[in-house]
């Protein structure tokens, strides 16, 4: 498995022939699906495919030496070096970090031998892209563009966006003088779209020195990881996993560039189509609303964005307020291979809301929730108190959310949820309170939905069934009612959590997607249980793959590559689990403990209510520093 690099606008993996750029898709909302993969692929909505100017690679002939690689998660520069008795070469490539439209690769050489060299040039563009119909152009000497047009648009009546890329034309032969200490070409290769408002030209990146080029990336990601990161010592695995995870999240966001996550991240483009899932909302985002909390509100900003889409699909399904999709692209239209998911798996519209609620306990940024975070919290309120209906049992009213897919996409239909319903309770109560503290009339039915809806639990045996009707020793896909307790912070005694946790991680598929780890974790540490914790945080690493430490969704290497999501699940573990942070309403609790095998634990960059905190923890206690 190769690494990748990127900056949050564009992408690509490593000698692939692909890039990608953040909000470009091509193809249908939905499609029909009479045809088959791949043509089904290419008609459904998925990150457009660029031909790549940077699959460049590079061979020695006639030459003994070694080849080594490397990822350089803390400068986002892969090299690719050849070592020989009288040759040294290095390759870089970069997505530049602070000039986004710009990806670049330098072959640098030294020639300690009479006789000169000749480096055959690897160039893997690949086809042509089927996703938009490109026109060459020579503009200069050896510097060629491109532009055109995405073919299909998810719905019709939208402008096909236009994407123009222009390279530096790359040779199919080096030639490294005799005798010369350092030798550098630098191909550089710039692109924009319509849904740009601004544009860097190829012009302004060449006209940068080449040195300076570099060293001005490099800058960006020192101070994109001194705004926040963990450390560790002790435990190098660990180290590598919580730097690759950071890594591979960071590369695929930006805070200019609001066009959303998906669980296989900006470079590969294919994973899950590029689509934004709940992946975004519960997994990625709770720890860039602490570490990086700009990228965090861009996260939000992309929901935001596409209110009136949600506000269209619960019209179309005879709902007031919004209703999120299930899978989202550029337009914030359902884009789910089946109407089943869309219709039912609805939790992703609490999940929105709960990651609003986060942001503004972290910042008590009042304007941004008066803008943002209010219409989204609201508009997704309204949504839930028209998808409740009344029930009346034993005497009583209480309201009843049916007919959904929980997280556990094993089970449906089921009805009354438990993860569906606490969320929409919560989704409920918090807009019911920033109403009120914005002065805002509120529904007067809310209060009473809010408390009578229905959250299955089990007195006999204090425990939360997974929705109503549950059959124990069903086996569950992933984490499901357990993430009550935790992202959600449902209120409950602790031996009830016990229970929680112990039964389902006995009914729990242990080849299910790699997140599902992490919950059980931080839920264990919640309570205290290290030795509990120990196990599942360390089967994290089943789904870390080397030498690059790319993720996976499933253990050997099956499933979505350059899963983020686990990589997300995994630095929660490391923050809300071993951490112990809490982002309460008036307060940021911690309860930190060390992760296994590992010495210290510092995290650098915690952002509350505009501070930057430190924390450092080791065997002798914790500091705190402001």
């Amino acid at each position: 498995l190769m690494p990748s690099v990127g900056n949050g606008y564009i992408g690509t993996v490593i000698y692939s022939d692909s890039i990608h750029i953040s909000g470009v898709f091509s193809g249908k909302a939905n499609p029909k699906k009479s045809k088959v993969y791949p043509v089904y692929f290419y008609e459904h909505t998925h990150r457009a495919r660029i031909p790549s100017q940077v699959a460049i690679n590079y061979k020695v002939k006639g030459i003994q030496g070694k080849h080594s690689y490397a990822l350089d998660v803390s400068q986002g520069v892969f090299y690719h070096w050849f070592n020989g008795a009288h040759l040294r070469i290095e390759q870089r490539i970069y997505a530049h970090r602070s000039r986004k439209h710009v990806l670049v690769v330098e072959i640098e050489a030294r020639n300690d031998s009479p006789d000169p060299v000749t480096l055959e040039i690897i160039n893997g563009r690949g086809n042509e892209s089927r996703d938009i119909d490109f026109v060459e152009v020579e503009i200069d000497d050896g510097v060629t563009a491109a532009v055109g047009k995405v073919n299909i648009t998810e719905e019709d009546g939208i402008t096909q966006p236009t994407v123009a890329v222009v390279w530096s034309d790359v040779p199919s032969t080096l030639l490294v003088n005799k005798l010369t200490e350092k030798q550098t070409w630098t191909f550089i290769t710039a692109m924009t779209t319509s849904l740009d408002t601004k544009f860097e030209p190829l012009s302004e990146a060449l006209s940068q020195s080449k040195s300076s080029l570099l060293e001005t990336h490099k800058e960006a990601w020192s101070e994109l990881w001194s705004t926040g990161r963990i450390d560790v010592e002790g435990d190098l695995q660990l180290s590598q996993a919580i730097y690759s995870s950071m890594y591979n999240i960071l590369s695929s966001t930006r805070a200019d560039w609001p066009y959303g996550l998906s669980p296989g991240g900006l470079p590969g483009g294919e994973e899950y189509m590029g689509h934004t899932f709940w992946d975004q909302d519960i997994w990625m985002y709770p720890s860039l609303v602490l570490l990086q909390p700009d990228l965090a509100r861009a996260s939000l900003q992309y929901r935001y964005d596409r209110l009136p889409a949600a506000r269209r699909i619960a019209k179309k399904f005879g709902y007031k307020g919004a209703m999120f999709p299930w899978e989202s692209s550029y337009t914030g239209l359902e884009t789910s291979p089946g109407e089943v998911y869309g219709k039912n798996q609805i939790h992703i519209t609490s999940d929105i809301a709960h990651a609003a609620k986060l942001y503004w306990r972290a910042t008590k940024d009042e304007l941004w929730l008066r803008k943002t975070g209010f219409p989204l919290v609201c508009q997704t309120a309204e949504y839930w108190a028209s998808r409740a209906k009344v029930r009346t049992r034993d005497g009583s009213t209480e309201y009843v959310i049916n007919d959904v897919m929980p997280p556990d996409e094993y089970q449906y239909p089921v009805n009354n949820s438990v993860y569906t319903n606490v969320g929409a309770k919560l989704n409920l109560e918090f807009a019911l309170k920033i109403g009120k503290l914005l002065g805002q009339s509120m529904p007067s039915e809310w209060p009473s939905i809010a408390e009578k809806l229905f959250i299955p639990y089990d007195s006999r045996r204090d425990y939360h069934p997974e929705f109503e009707g549950y059959e124990r020793g069903t086996l569950a896909k992933q984490a499901d009612a357990i993430l009550i307790g935790y992202p959600l912070m449902y209120e409950m005694e602790q031996r009830t959590r016990f229970n929680d946790l112990d039964y389902y991680e006995k009914n729990t598929d242990p080849n299910g997607p790699a997140m599902t780890h992490a919950m059980f974790a931080i839920g264990w540490l919640e309570l205290g249980e290290g030795e509990r914790a120990r196990k599942p945080f360390l089967k994290n690493y089943e789904n870390i793959n080397g030498p690059f430490k790319i993720w996976t969704e499933h253990r050997n290497r099956k499933g979505a590559v350059n899963f983020i999501t686990g990589a997300g699940g995994f630095l929660q573990a490391l923050l809300y689990g071993y951490g112990g942070f809490r982002i309460k309403e008036t307060q940021l609790d911690f309860n930190p403990s060390l992760p296994p095998t590992a010495s210290t634990l510092t995290i650098t960059g915690v952002w509350y209510l505009g501070n930057s905190l430190r924390f450092a923890i080791d065997k002798s206690g914790v500091s705190v520093r402001v």
